[in-house]
């Protein structure tokens, strides 16, 4: 009897606690799709995630402390404190995004983790740039303004390192203070990606490693959220116009009434688009109107006998260009898929062994975010509304 009553007193706060959850946040599972619906507070929010997720976030930071150890010849906190003391990020956050601080503070809380090492993790690949390792970016986006027919359609390969590989998830953050939803795509204890939010704003990103960056400014996890935070389009492009950034990046912007591609780094902006109308956008991770470059990439370029006049581009970028002018520049769900899915070439293809996911995004009264997973052609798109 005593062990009846022993496993009755252990079940009873496991069903409390899921029916807790049922009512704030909880998580949802799709085939291999998860889904975390997070409601309430920044701080709840963060407590939530970190509860839901707890041994996964583990996992991730262990990957990506292994990653630090082996890149930097050094321990974890070692690193993280050179870094912290090398920029003022931790000061612009807390000054200009006090909600993401308190998203990782409840993590933190949650997971046991300390907080430095979670905001750190935010903020991995401005460590990275800071402390000189750049470890290459593969990602590809493409955009299309929308017309009387169909939407406007953003999406992108997003092909991160391998240390954020394992769990890839998708964020549904349900805000306090009627800020609009989105849908993120994230892994284990990061913040964000990429996405989309319930107005129909989304937004994308590219690194572009060969432009200069700042010791202060907002970091990628930042600007995403922010975008993501924002009514419509031009309110986005307005916050981006505005904005410091910490690291250069390629921003691919969506709204209800178009794309906007911005080439961003620590001395200047610089608008892309490779045809001469502006209703497609498409990059992947070579400057292209921007000239912000780097002292050590001049360098190289010289070596090589090259100007920074010249023009910069990489495989992938021709590789889908050249498809969307075999589809006359008139692309839609199904052209876009085919092309972010593309695993030819070997050398260099479109979809590779780096991708974790494919993002491909309505924007119209009716927002919907359409992803599939991992590398594999023919992978299913799950369709994620609001």
């Amino acid at each position: 009897m005593m062990k009846n009553n022993a496993l009755v007193v252990m079940i009873l706060p496991l069903l409390l606690y899921a029916s807790s959850c049922s009512n704030k946040s909880y998580i949802e599972y799709r085939g291999e799709l998860t889904i975390i619906h997070l409601k309430g507070s920044p701080f709840e929010r963060g407590v939530a995630y970190g509860d839901l997720l707890h041994k996964e976030i583990h996992e991730t930071i262990s990957n990506w402390e292994g990653e630090i150890e082996d890149v930097f010849q050094t321990d974890l906190q070692t690193t993280i404190g050179d870094f912290f003391n090398r920029t003022t990020y931790n000061k612009d956050l807390r000054r200009l995004h006090s909600d993401l601080i308190e998203e990782v503070y409840g993590m933190s809380e949650s997971t046991g983790i300390d907080f430095s090492t979670l905001l750190a993790f935010q903020l991995s690949e401005e460590l990275s740039t800071v402390m000189e390792d750049d470890g290459g970016s593969n990602c590809t986006t493409i955009g299309i303004a929308g017309n009387d027919t169909l939407p406007t359609i953003l999406a992108q390969n997003m092909d991160p390192p391998f240390f954020l590989h394992g769990h890839p998830l998708v964020l549904h953050i349900i805000p306090e203070k009627n800020k609009p939803e989105s849908y993120v795509f994230s892994v284990p204890g990061l913040l964000g990606m990429a996405g989309l939010n319930e107005k129909g704003v989304a937004v994308t990103c590219n690194g572009i490693s060969m432009l200069n960056h700042a010791s202060h400014g907002m970091p990628v996890v930042s600007i995403v959220r922010r975008i993501l935070s924002q009514q419509d389009l031009e309110h986005a492009v307005d916050f981006l116009k505005g904005t410091s950034f910490a690291i250069p990046q390629c921003y691919t912007v969506g709204g209800v009434n178009g794309v906007r591609c911005f080439e961003c780094s620590a001395n200047q902006i610089a608008e892309f688009y490779p045809f001469e109308e502006s209703n497609i956008a498409l990059h992947t991770n070579f400057p292209i109107r921007n000239r912000d470059f780097t002292q050590k990439y001049v360098e190289l370029l010289q070596a090589y006998g090259k100007t920074v006049n010249d023009p910069y581009y990489c495989p992938r970028y021709f590789l889908a260009y050249d498809k969307i002018k075999e589809y006359h520049r008139k692309l839609n769900i199904n052209s876009i898929q085919s092309i972010l899915r593309l695993a030819e070439p070997d050398m260099e293809p479109i979809l590779n062994r780096y991708t974790l996911g494919t993002l491909v995004m309505e924007l119209d009264s009716s927002p919907s975010l359409l992803l599939a997973l991992g590398q594999k052609e023919g992978a299913k798109f799950h369709r994620l509304e609001f």
